[in-house]
């Protein structure tokens, strides 16, 4: 897959933005409604693009606009194209409205920002305005408090993917509380600002990107129809209660379909803290298999030590051993167990540093790899282009090592995940 990168800019006036309508002689989307855009050339600044862009397609000198905003970089998949665009979005104001089209554009119009839904656009248009038409680093004294537990979910280094996409969701949908907003824009502005951090929170965690994402998407289709902020506040806890809900029945088939795979008296070697796990090792303990569990340390934080404790209070025969003691055991294993932070679509997993190697050596012994996955944990971030940014608490699996993932549908062969990314990718605010 291809990936373009472009720099938009929208132009300011009045409290009217411009539009251009694509002629039939530019490259892609003709026809249709976009800001001031063009590629960028090699190791060009976005922002000198930017402006020369502006000058040759509207006729605006550098002296007749004034930039306002930069905003963050946003990755669109254009289904019809088969590729990603990377738009570096651009904010100018403008005191000039007399513009001089170049052969790039056949119209322009200048219209409230509230009608862009109305025209029919370049992919992503108005999610790209969003990154610059509000001041999205400004924090509203509102919405001060919700930001301090969002900077505590970036520091917790105790729980779970799953935990913590839960708590995301939470997060967000008390902004319809939180926030003093008289208006949807500024409303739909507000969870961005806390919709956004709460997306970087976790790098390594898929799911908090993909349902932030989703909140945000189903949200933003209810304001471009025109809602009420109070229609929007009721839309952001049902929407946030619904996902819970959903989550919660996602993590439980996982761990059925888990529980199902594993063999009577069968020996199982587990490493780090996973809910999933957890839950699929009791439902098979309760069933009347056979069970007994390896389960690492975990270093450096010792999350396998919390999993030991609670199969130990379920009746599972378990024994903690040192993260350097798995080559010992491995031949009596006759399955690994991992749990999943991110999984990559080329079907690589994002998990708990020392899953690599783990799985590596059970690989060589022909021991099976499961990771135990909601779907959501697929990364749309990196089917976009970007590559997660993981601590050395994390490393990649490859997924040759990965027998297969087991999710709430079903098992997933690693070659399989790209495709569901792509399904995934498209309810997902970008």
């Amino acid at each position: 897959m291809e990936y373009h990168q472009v720099v938009t800019s929208f132009l300011t006036n009045q409290e009217e933005i411009l539009l251009l309508c694509r002629s039939s002689k530019v490259g892609s989307h003709r026809g249709k409604w976009s800001g001031v855009s063009g590629y960028l050339e090699g190791p060009e600044q976005p922002l000198i693009r930017a402006v020369t862009e502006i000058h040759e397609e509207i006729g605006l000198s550098t002296e007749q606009i004034k930039l306002v905003r930069i905003g963050e970089t946003l990755r669109a998949y254009d289904e019809e194209n088969d590729c990603v665009w990377v738009v570096n979005p651009f904010l100018f104001a403008t005191s000039s409205r007399l513009i001089e089209l170049d052969w790039e554009n056949i119209e322009h119009k200048w219209v409230a920002p509230t009608q862009l839904a109305s025209y029919d656009t370049v992919p992503k248009l108005r999610e790209t305005l969003d990154r610059v038409q509000y001041d999205l680093q400004s924090v509203p004294a509102s919405l001060t408090d919700l930001m301090h537990r969002v900077k505590q979910l970036e520091e917790d280094r105790i729980h779970g993917a799953t935990y913590l996409g839960h708590e995301a969701v939470r997060l967000l949908s008390e902004v319809a509380q939180a926030s003093d907003a008289k208006d949807s824009q500024t409303f739909f502005s507000h969870m961005l600002i806390v919709g956004l951090r709460l997306r970087r929170a976790q790098p390594a965690m898929a799911n908090l990107w993909n349902l932030v994402g989703e909140l945000l998407q189903i949200v933003d289709a209810r304001r471009a129809a025109g809602s009420t902020v109070q229609e929007l506040q009721r839309l952001l806890q049902h929407t946030g209660a619904q996902l819970l809900e959903e989550g919660v029945t996602a993590a439980e088939d996982v761990s059925r379909n888990t529980a199902q795979l594993l063999p009577k008296d069968s020996v199982v070697l587990t490493h780090s803290y996973g809910s999933t796990v957890l839950r699929s090792l009791e439902l098979s303990f309760k069933a009347g298999n056979g069970l007994r569990v390896y389960a690492t340390e975990s270093y450096p934080g010792m999350e396998g030590k919390e999993l030991a404790k609670k199969l130990i209070a379920l009746g599972v025969p378990v024994i903690l051993i040192a993260d350097s003691a798995v080559g010992t055991v491995l031949h009596e294993v006759d399955m690994v167990l991992f749990g999943a932070d991110s999984v990559l679509k080329d079907g690589s997993l994002i998990h708990k540093v020392g899953t690599r190697d783990i799985a590596t050596a059970a690989n060589k012994q022909k021991i099976p790899v499961y990771s135990l996955c909601e779907s959501v944990k697929f990364s749309t971030q990196d089917f976009l282009g970007e590559q997660p940014q993981t601590s050395t608490l994390f490393d990649a699996t490859p997924p040759e090592f990965i027998s297969s993932y087991v999710t709430e549908e079903d098992q997933l062969a690693p070659t399989g995940v790209e495709q569901q990314v792509k399904s995934l990718q498209k309810k997902v605010y970008p």
